[in-house]
């Protein structure tokens, strides 16, 4: 016998067809998603922290990024490891924020006027927007962005 266990010509065997189906099931699990959403949103902290400890037993950094917000919390990122932490907010701490006008429709929908302006064709439409959109609220808020903003255009 060359074999430490004895097998038994009845056990069954997979066939060529399983193996293949296998190896394609494995070859796509291989091949990486693109995400229509990748590159298009921007987490940008709503401020800094710097009196809460990580969370990470093995960093214990102090320095802190506010990622969100949500009931009271705020969703820390450690700056060195990036460990997140959820904590109690803190009132007054952060400043309040004017909120950026965005596009509700359209090409850019959904994207701030900055962020179009980083878009593919999206100077060109900030151009035309500025001159002959049909709703005055955005060629006005276009106008004033392009003046603030000269170079992006």
């Amino acid at each position: 016998m060359t074999t430490l266990f004895d097998v038994s010509p009845e056990e069954p065997t997979r066939s060529r067809k399983a193996r293949q189906a296998r190896a394609a099931v494995l070859d796509a699990d291989k091949t990486p998603s693109t995400s229509p959403y990748i590159g298009k949103v921007t987490l940008e902290a709503l401020g800094k922290y710097d009196d809460e400890v990580c969370a990470d037993e093995a960093c214990r950094g102090t320095a802190h990024d506010i990622i969100d917000e949500h009931r009271g919390q705020w969703l820390l990122e450690c700056c060195f490891c990036g460990t997140g932490q959820w904590v109690p907010a803190v009132v007054g701490h952060l400043k309040p924020r004017q909120e950026e006008f965005r596009f509700r429709d359209g090409r850019f929908a959904g994207l701030t006027i900055a962020e179009a302006s980083r878009e593919p064709r999206g100077p060109d439409y900030l151009k035309w927007a500025a001159e002959s959109h049909p709703r005055p609220m955005v060629r006005e808020a276009v106008k004033t962005w392009i003046a603030s903003h000269p170079a992006c255009v």
